[in-house]
């Protein structure tokens, strides 16, 4: 069945099945996909994900998760000077793409509203569907918003601790610390039995040590773990405890090469009394502050079939999800901020914030990109334009996932590209150590302007004369950012700013990379902190920060 109705400003059309034949093992019947059809236009651009527009695309499908599509809606440029935004309140399949058949469509199964927001610009229609979306955030997104992020992969938890403590003495305290290699069995091996921490990085009172530091200072503090993967030597495995797929074997997960071990993918109807077991055992050891769970906010909620052959749709997977973070974040009390991988946005209300993984475009890549042909591309403030004070997200992706084959010194964490992504969106920085010269210099240069856009919503988004590498953020605070990314200079209120370069204006807060005399420099200004570094002494060497 469907129904349409235009409502207020937007074209609302309903599907669902009536008169269904009930269910028998290994069979149901329901929608496996809706679309829209055909257009009169081609579409000369496509917004998706977690942020790019795709200039004059060929043929593609981007599938639903937090390094792809993202978002459950997707923008699009007509031939015609029409703008476009298509949503779906249901768990979207994936983007479907093909310019030659003028398809520009959601791929949706289950009952669904699609709707459609037509505006002057893709930004102007994102606005009208953040104003119609009705779910409030969730309890911790506040507490997480603005917040400097030390995402940590290495590191024995004494020497570690230090770092952190010295890293607050140079001001870095308004911050989160990640903490992801803990597990007792090693990382991705025997889950969901991750307690206690693994004796090779020390001792659990080292560990203790390691969450008091940052409990001493106003850190939060996260542990990583995992409830999608079930490996099968974990104390309690069993087919109950997995999912299968339609033809009756057992769904294969991720495969853990180090170990050698395979993977099954959870059955969420059976997660929750490991998650209660998991967080008792770690707020009585040693008491979190936040909590990361992995791969949820990056894989898209699931459909599934159980050992007897019953199916079970996404949505219920969805809510066992939320209500896990919802569990977990009232277990550990304050508000405990919930944090996962990459970030799509189907757990909003539930889920507090994520690392963003804002992946490129490149068709030859190797590595972590999207394989899409185009004339042309580039990174954008998309999931943020609608969700910045509903969904934290932080940082611009893990350094090898951003630079998707590029080197580490050009494109890596601390270099101009990716701040120039991080600050397109207001999002918090995010570095991967616990101290060192360029964790202090990211934090003097953009936290004072990121806690300035923390809970603030964009109002606009402007291509300087078309150009998509030049970016005008318009925040309904009243601040301004100007980024970059082109190949020229480009020169904005007094400031040129080369590629990569950006200026932001937040009230009293600003902060810039730009040119000064022909030499690329980077400061920020607040009432809190004057920065300023030219990237080089007079004799050609890397300044040395003052000690605080």
């Amino acid at each position: 069945m469907s129904e349409l109705r235009v409502e207020g400003d937007a074209l609302r059309a309903r599907f669902w099945l009536e008169n269904a034949p009930p269910p028998k093992p290994w069979f149901q019947l329901y929608l496996e996909g809706v679309s829209a059809g055909a257009w009169t236009e081609k579409a000369i651009r496509v917004y998706a994900g977690p942020g790019n527009v795709i200039v004059d695309p060929k043929a593609f499908r981007l599938g639903f998760d937090g390094h792809n599509m993202a978002t459950s809606f997707a923008g699009f440029d007509f031939a015609n000077g029409l703008s476009l935004v298509q949503n779906s309140d249901a768990i979207p399949d994936r983007l479907e793409v093909t310019p030659e058949a003028r398809v520009y469509s959601l791929v949706t199964p289950h009952p669904q509203t699609l709707e459609f927001y037509p505006a002057a610009n893709v930004f102007a229609a994102v606005k009208r569907l953040r104003e119609n979306d009705i779910r409030v955030a969730s309890k911790g997104v506040a507490k997480l918003a603005g917040r400097f992020t030390f995402d940590l992969w290495s590191g024995l938890y004494a020497q570690s601790a230090a770092d952190l403590e010295r890293a607050a003495e140079y001001g870095i305290a308004d911050a989160l610390v990640v903490w992801h290699r803990w597990q007792r069995w090693g990382y991705d091996y025997r889950l969901p039995d991750i307690y206690p921490p693994n004796p090779e990085y020390g001792t659990l009172e080292e560990f203790r040590q390691l969450v008091a530091a940052c409990r001493r200072h106003g850190t939060l503090f996260a542990p990583h773990d995992n409830y999608i993967d079930f490996y099968p030597d974990f104390e309690g495995f069993g087919y109950d405890s997995i999912v299968f797929r339609q033809n009756g074997s057992p769904y294969k997960a991720w495969f853990n090469y180090g170990r050698e071990a395979q993977s099954y993918r959870a059955r969420p109807d059976r997660l929750m009394p490991y998650v209660e077991r998991n967080l008792r055992l770690i707020k009585d050891g040693f008491a979190p502050t936040a909590y990361f769970i992995d791969v949820w906010s990056s894989a898209s909620p699931y459909d599934y079939w159980t050992s007897d052959g019953s199916f079970v749709d996404r949505s219920a997977t969805q809510r066992v999800w939320g209500g896990a973070f919802a569990w977990i974040r009232d277990f550990l009390g304050g508000d405990a901020p919930q944090i996962s991988e990459a970030g799509h946005d189907k757990l909003i209300g539930w889920l507090d914030g994520a690392d963003a993984q804002q992946l490129r475009v490149d068709l030859e890549a190797k590595e972590f990109t999207w394989k899409i042909q185009c004339a042309d591309s580039e990174r954008i403030p998309w999931i943020d334009a609608a969700w910045h004070d509903k969904f934290i997200l932080h940082g611009a992706g893990y350094e090898g996932r951003y630079q998707g084959g590029l080197d580490r010194a050009g494109h890596g964490e601390y270099s101009d590209d990716y701040l120039s992504t991080e600050v397109l969106s207001g999002r918090p920085a995010m570095v991967p150590q616990a101290f060192n010269r360029d964790v202090v210099r990211v934090h003097w240069l953009l936290n004072d302007a990121m806690r300035a856009l923390a809970l603030d919503r964009i109002a606009s988004v402007e291509f300087a004369g078309g150009d998509i590498h030049r970016q005008h953020v318009k925040w309904e605070s009243g601040a301004d950012v100007w980024v970059n990314r082109g190949a020229g200079a480009w020169t904005v209120e007094g400031h040129t700013l080369p590629r990569y370069g950006f200026y932001v204006r937040a009230g009293k807060v600003e902060a810039a990379v730009e040119l000064n005399g022909g030499r690329r420099v980077e400061w920020s200004r607040s009432p809190a902190r004057r920065y300023e570094n030219d990237r080089l002494t007079a004799d050609g060497k890397v300044m040395e920060l003052p000690r605080p």
